[in-house]
């Protein structure tokens, strides 16, 4: 490439040929170079999301898959914590299905005369598990060496220290809220303390995943989508088991 463009003047023998030097300067080239990665990053960012969604959705599928599995095998879903008698928690709701999302021998391996952080199980509660982690969120590291859910569950539905049956479900399991997605405040997965009200995580002003919404399990196994301005009475309706609320839409 010329660096320098000639530029042709009338035919005129007694004429001077001029010369025009590249105008943009190493700045400049900077302050472009800057802009591009400002408008490209919003874009790498939504794109990561968008091929990331699908694949949290089916990881929630799976995991309602094995709450289901685990429901037909004990004829009730797990608790969501399981605690001691003077309040200690113990173990989650995602430790009881382990063996229903392909990990087996893992669960085999724990110790559950001991709480899930005791040192007789660390290694265990150390062990990534896949089908737990949204591949749209880029945070991964552990938490105090132990890795982490990007899932919670509904405690209105995994209770502490008691399971619920699916005929207890009055409001239906398709209008029911079992588990959900979430954007920060991660968890272990062995953490008895990761469940909580749907409310406290959906709803404007709370951090998505997702630009608008949220994807959720539904007790019946499926997987919607709620929106941020979800109305406050039809969430509390879809978080509840038993409420008896009228539901509108969502």
């Amino acid at each position: 490439m010329e660096d320098y463009k000639q530029v042709h003047p009338p035919e005129n023998n007694n004429t001077t040929t001029h010369w025009i030097t590249p105008a943009i300067t190493i700045g400049g080239v900077i302050i472009v170079i800057l802009m591009l990665v400002v408008l490209i990053l919003p874009v790498v960012q939504q794109a990561r999301e968008t091929s990331g969604a699908p694949k949290s959705k089916n990881n929630m599928k799976q995991i309602g898959l094995a709450l289901h599995n685990y429901h037909d095998k004990h004829s009730i879903f797990p608790p969501g914590a399981i605690e001691t008698t003077d309040g200690r928690p113990y173990h989650s709701w995602q430790t009881s299905i382990l063996p229903f999302v392909d990990q087996n021998s893992l669960y085999n391996q724990i110790n559950f005369n001991k709480a899930w952080h005791d040192p007789a199980n660390q290694m265990i509660f150390q062990q990534k598990i896949r089908v737990y982690l949204n591949p749209s969120i880029q945070e991964t590291a552990p938490v105090n060496g132990y890795e982490i859910s990007h899932y919670r569950g509904n405690e209105l539905v995994l209770k502490k220290n008691n399971g619920f049956r699916i005929v207890d479900i009055k409001d239906s399991t398709p209008n029911t809220i079992m588990a959900m997605e979430i954007g920060e405040n991660f968890k272990p997965w062995g953490d008895p303390t990761n469940i909580t009200n749907p409310p406290n995580i959906i709803g404007s002003g709370k951090k998505t995943t997702y630009k608008g919404g949220y994807q959720v399990l539904m007790a019946d196994g499926s997987v919607r989508f709620i929106s941020e301005d979800v109305d406050r009475a039809v969430l509390k309706a879809l978080s509840t088991p038993d409420g008896g609320e009228v539901l509108g839409e969502f």
